[in-house]
């Protein structure tokens, strides 16, 4: 005779449905918002398909760190040339640096660890300065166009909740999202061209909230399938396609708030969702925007979540010198306890 568990399990078993205490199976339909983290084993990997003519190439990795929103272990880097770890010294990002005289097609740089990406909130972070994230990058300086769309649209707010919710309406409202074209996330170009992607639409959201003096801090990273669509093993292409931003804005004693203004735009059911919270399905690589790399690139980058190269001061082209990808194998995926 079976006990009251074991029929329970049998039950859910029969109706596709996997009883592990507060896990989630991929047997049983997820809802997004429900996952409270995903854990993943993580490859990613930059291959040299055909190498840069000029000799004397530079490489710079992004490399995960762990936060309150993130726990990165068992990181391991496997190349066939000498590396190092850098960190910047502005944002504190960190990464991967190689110098070689030349590359050989098929040349294969892994970084192999494990992520714990937690769904989040409004996080407390006494140690950020927030005046640091006052000042806009030159992608992200305002106009006399927008400084009068916002007098008009905050007039009378003081509030920054109440202030970042119309700002967060207004851009949803007046922007049109695509997601196949990669775009530089220059705000006046945005206002005017009322298009874009996450950084367009962050771009302009900074500059809309530091023009009312309201700090406002970047996070860039790799996006990943979100939880109702996570595979046990799968991979995708690490690039400015699947490249991901995303902004929190300073609420007073240490208190950071998110929004995701381009997920909510491209998934309305969750517009409520993402003005204050965040999904698990994204990897932190960087802080800020338009920062020197260690040592320093001579292009220029506005954003840093995948491979970057030079060769003799000149940048590599990606899908034709190199490529990036991302392997995952998820190990675990928990909901939020009820």
């Amino acid at each position: 005779m079976i006990n009251r568990r074991e029929f329970l399990e049998l039950l859910l078993l029969t109706s596709g449905y996997t009883l592990l205490g507060s896990r989630l199976s991929l047997a049983s339909p997820i809802q997004d918002i429900e996952v409270s983290e995903v854990d993943l084993n993580i490859t990613y990997v930059t291959e040299i398909l055909k190498p840069p003519k000029r000799s004397n190439v530079d490489i710079w990795i992004p490399v995960p760190q762990t936060d309150q929103e993130q726990e990165i272990t068992g990181l391991k880097v496997e190349s066939p040339l000498p590396y190092r770890f850098t960190t910047e010294p502005v944002w504190k990002n960190r990464m991967v640096y190689i110098n070689t005289e030349r590359l050989n097609p098929g040349d294969r740089i892994l970084m192999h660890y494990r992520i714990k990406r937690k769904a989040t909130g409004v996080i407390v972070d006494r140690q950020r300065d927030p005046s640091r994230y006052l000042e806009p990058s030159e992608w992200e300086k305002w106009d006399e166009k927008i400084s009068a769309f916002v007098d008009k649209l905050t007039a009378g707010d003081d509030n920054p909740v109440e202030i970042a919710r119309k700002v967060y309406n207004a851009l949803i409202e007046r922007l049109r999202y695509i997601h196949e074209v990669c775009g530089r996330g220059v705000s006046t170009i945005t206002f005017e061209e009322k298009v874009g992607r996450c950084d367009e639409y962050h771009a302009l959201f900074r500059s809309m909230m530091m023009y009312r003096k309201i700090p406002v801090s970047w996070e860039q990273g790799m996006a990943l399938p979100y939880p109702s669509e996570l595979k046990k093993e799968g991979q995708f292409e690490a690039d400015c396609i699947n490249a991901h931003s995303w902004v929190r804005f300073y609420i007073g004693d240490g208190r950071w708030f998110p929004v995701d203004v381009s997920e909510a735009d491209r998934r309305p059911a969750l517009k409520e969702f993402y003005f204050g919270r965040l999904l698990p399905d994204r990897i932190k690589l960087s802080n800020g925007r338009g920062f020197t790399l260690a040592p320093p690139q001579r292009g220029i980058i506005n954003t840093f979540a995948y491979t970057y190269i030079e060769a003799g001061g000149i940048p590599a082209i990606y899908g034709h010198n190199y490529r990036n990808r991302i392997h995952y194998k998820l190990i675990d995926m928990r909901r939020e306890k009820q």
